[in-house]
């Protein structure tokens, strides 16, 4: 079956900032693995190798943000940590879903992984970004 781009890397979700702007290309590729993998009806190993790339890998690239808010002390990082432990908490929902093969949840599930990681590159992501790129050295 041919490949479908579920999210397309657009520039306008670039913050400006190179490592987290790589790190959120990669985000979201895994995401599209994960969508692609479902929706072709790949074995179950398959399915589940790629949820949990994709989740080892938003741990990955949270920690990594988190460490950067503390190192340049960003004022918005209590709230933004909040909405990284919505994240994860929504993913963990999906691999309950998937474990309980519940396929139409897991992609209910997915669409608001989807909207929710565009929505936080173009707000609070955005918002960071910007604010590193003010930053006097």
């Amino acid at each position: 079956m041919e490949e479908k781009l579920y999210v397309a890397w657009k520039p306008v979700y670039e913050i400006g900032v190179p490592i987290i702007d790589e790190q959120h290309k990669k985000w979201v590729m895994l995401l599209n693995e994960f969508h692609n993998t479902v929706r072709n009806g790949s074995a179950q190993i398959f399915v589940e190798e790629t949820l949990n790339a994709l989740f080892d890998y938003t741990e990955y690239h949270f920690s990594e943000e988190e460490n950067i808010f503390r190192e340049n002390e960003f004022p918005g990082t209590d709230a933004h940590l909040a909405e990284h432990q919505e994240f994860i908490k929504t993913l963990k929902l999906l691999k309950n879903d998937f474990k309980k093969n519940n396929l139409l949840l897991s992609l209910k599930t997915m669409d608001a992984l989807k909207d929710w990681l565009i929505n936080h590159i173009l707000g609070t992501d955005k918002e960071f970004g910007n604010f590193l790129l003010n930053k006097k050295p």
